[in-house]
């Protein structure tokens, strides 16, 4: 059973990851993904040892770890699709946001 440390720990990967996709514009690749992959999010995150290679480009090895654990989660996928899509709204009307500001 996670505790909050550990999702605390989750989201901030996550936030870091969702960071860097935002800043490399790849938000509407990633959004279809993760959209395509919530239905599976325990599958997808065995696929992630394909992944590997491309996701360590943006993320720390223990941090890639953490990321592993937190996308088996549903609701760490849906936290992710609500922060790039802020993002990419904020984006567009010439805005900044904060990633992992809960509104």
């Amino acid at each position: 059973m996670e505790d909050s440390s550990d999702k605390t720990r989750q989201r901030q990967v996550l936030a870091k990851l969702v960071q860097q996709i935002i800043r490399r514009r790849m938000a509407a690749p990633a959004l279809f993904v993760l959209e395509s992959a919530k239905p599976l999010s325990f599958v997808a995150s065995q696929a992630l040892i394909f992944f590997q290679p491309i996701i360590q480009t943006m993320l720390s090895v223990k941090d890639y770890e953490t990321f592993a654990l937190a996308i088996e989660d549903r609701d760490n996928i849906e936290w992710m699709i609500q922060q790039l899509e802020a993002a990419e709204e904020a984006r567009a009307c010439g805005q900044t946001t904060q990633i992992g500001d809960d509104k």
